[in-house]
């Protein structure tokens, strides 16, 4: 789920030319090969700053395997089915790889899924992802409570959930289908390649990468993006997600990799410049937080409404994006506890950091 809002620009020179930029203009569900048997197709994201998804469709003789498959909303459910037509394939044969669990790489399977289709994925059950945002909502409900606007004020929560649409990226899946669990090491087989499964948790706990050493080729899903920084969140004072999304950026900044394939925005190269460019990023963010706890900002709502951000006038922002920028607050002031520069303090519903 990562934020336009947030997004770092990046030197254009990094992108590589490649048949995938005449992607950035194709319609959607209009497959473009990037290497023989591996398509590339947009998938739309309505009603989301990120527009589109990057899925990719790759082809052996009996079987179709699509890696990350959009929203559950008709338009994307439509953009697949048009791909397959167009390659001369049906649903019957497609397996699915999942990089991550966030609904715009997930949701549509609870349109396309048939009984007995393969569900890959660095998961055990969707049912840990459902755990998951219970528990985080008792986190960040109340949060969102307190940074509502009186417009925003019908927000309420029923069981732990959201009761407010405050974005499809929110809603987990209806369905729950199995799962075969993908784990570092494992090798997915999919036509002529044989990609290696990298866990890299971060962006997403059950984030993974799939590289092709042979091709050099990297499968990113959002771990790495061209000119988007991934949003990094964490609603939980134990979980530190920021130092797991940089541990896990070293561990694929050295690959050999020609072309890396996101999720979003174009295909690039330089996995390496891309990585520390990521890097460098957070550590700016986190001397900015530091500084605005050191201001005497102590609670997530004031030091999220002070930061810098690609937009301004935080206050106005729609619910949903201000639910994303305070948990990628929490992941830095996390980083900064765990790293003894900040000091947590919990009473009930209330977070706040102060300076050791």
């Amino acid at each position: 789920m990562d934020r336009a809002n947030t997004g770092t620009a990046t030197p254009s020179s990094m992108a590589v030319p490649d048949p995938a930029d005449a992607c950035l203009a194709a319609p959607f569900g209009m497959p473009v090969e990037l290497l023989p048997n591996l398509y590339l197709v947009r998938v739309p994201l309505p009603h989301n700053p990120l527009r589109a998804l990057k899925s990719y469709l790759i082809l052996s003789k009996d079987r179709t395997t699509i890696v990350d498959v959009g929203f559950n909303h008709p338009a994307c459910e439509e953009a697949l089915g048009q791909a397959l037509a167009a390659l001369g394939r049906t649903w019957d044969g497609v397996e699915i790889v999942l990089t991550h669990s966030h609904p715009d790489h997930t949701g549509n399977l609870d349109r396309i899924y048939r009984d007995g289709m393969p569900v890959f994925a660095n998961l055990h059950s969707f049912q840990e992802v459902e755990n998951l945002q219970d528990m985080e909502a008792r986190v960040f409900g109340p949060l969102l409570l307190k940074a509502a606007t009186p417009h925003q004020s019908g927000l309420g929560f029923g069981k732990g959930k959201p009761t407010l649409h405050v974005s499809a990226e929110l809603l987990p899946l209806k369905n729950q289908p199995a799962v075969t669990f993908l784990h570092e090491g494992d090798v997915l087989r999919a036509g002529s390649y044989a990609f290696e499964v990298l866990e890299t948790p971060g962006h997403d706990p059950w984030h993974l990468c799939l590289y092709e050493p042979s091709r050099r080729i990297l499968l990113a899903g959002d771990h790495v993006l061209e000119r988007i920084t991934p949003s990094i969140a964490s609603w939980f004072p134990a979980y530190n997600a920021l130092e797991e999304f940089l541990a896990s950026l070293g561990k694929v900044s050295n690959l050999d990799v020609e072309r890396v394939l996101p999720g979003h925005g174009a295909v690039f190269g330089d996995l390496r410049g891309r990585a520390l460019h990521l890097i460098s990023h957070h550590e700016e963010r986190l001397q900015e937080i530091y500084d605005l706890v050191a201001e005497g900002h102590g609670d997530v709502v004031s030091i999220s409404s002070h930061a810098k951000w690609r937009y301004d006038n935080w206050r106005s922002w729609p619910l949903d994006q201000k639910f994303f920028s305070m948990g990628e607050t929490m992941a830095h002031l996390v980083y900064l506890v765990c790293e003894g520069k900040l000091k947590q303090t919990i009473c009930g519903d209330e977070y706040r950091f102060e300076l050791p």
